[in-house]
């Protein structure tokens, strides 16, 4: 199995972080994309028109009405899938994530796309503490994730008065998607546990040192990241204009 025969779609969500989905879209292009044979981003956003008012490196660039934070985030997931599904391209792996989580190691991004293709795992993800399967960022094979997609988030919640009051303190959705992940497959060792990342806890929430950021405080993530991050980009991250801005 080589990466440069596999299909790739990037599935990126965007409320309020564009300068942060930007960023990650340099990183896309300039450092995934030549791993693959095809590599297409699909951008859902769902924050103020003029915050974003037109693509910028992505492929397909969606709207979505505002909703609060978790049912933002599941109906984008959603719909992203759906757009990825009725694009009519066959993609051998859908690639995850928010605007603001950055994979920017791309020998480790292929080793673990190798990884799940040659033992035929369908899902790479991290842990929640120990209760659910991360969310934030996760590599799911086409085949699973049109059995998992669309997740009814909302339908649920609206449901049950308890579960309205708790989906913006606990991690309902990661909850939801463990369910529908493990009724699918039956088998978590179908499950690959990110090398680096396998378990989040509150001490590598934001950041996993030299492929991984997700931090909510861009100062936290500028000191995390810089210098470092540049020293490892080298000359490359002259063709990265907004993670370039994002971190001076």
């Amino acid at each position: 199995m080589y990466a440069k025969k596999l299909t790739i779609a990037s599935l990126i969500i965007t409320y309020n972080r564009t300068s942060e989905a930007k960023a990650q879209m340099d990183i896309i292009r300039e450092l995934w994309q030549p791993l693959f044979d095809t590599l297409d981003i699909y951008h859902e956003f769902n924050g103020e028109a003029d915050w974003y008012p037109k693509k910028y490196r992505e492929d397909f660039l969606h709207r979505h009405k505002f909703m609060p934070h978790f049912l933002g985030a599941g109906h984008m997931f959603n719909m992203g899938m759906k757009h990825i599904f009725q694009s009519g391209k066959k993609y051998d792996y859908i690639i995850a994530s928010s605007s603001d989580a950055w994979f920017y190691d791309p020998k480790k991004l292929k080793k673990i796309i190798l990884t799940i293709a040659k033992k035929k795992y369908h899902l790479a993800t991290s842990l929640l503490g120990v209760m659910a399967l991360g969310t934030e960022f996760f590599i799911i094979s086409s085949d699973l994730a049109k059995k998992v997609f669309p997740i009814k988030f909302n339908h649920i919640v609206g449901k049950h008065k308890l579960l309205r009051w708790t989906h913006t303190k606990i991690a309902i959705f990661e909850s939801i998607f463990t369910f529908k992940i493990m009724k699918v497959l039956k088998n978590p060792n179908r499950i690959y546990l990110i090398p680096g990342r396998r378990t989040v806890w509150p001490t590598n929430r934001f950041h996993s040192p030299n492929f991984y950021a997700s931090h909510h405080d861009s100062r936290q993530r500028k000191k995390d990241l810089l210098p470092k991050m540049r020293l490892s980009l080298g000359p490359r991250i002259a063709n990265m204009p907004s993670l370039n801005k994002f971190l001076s």
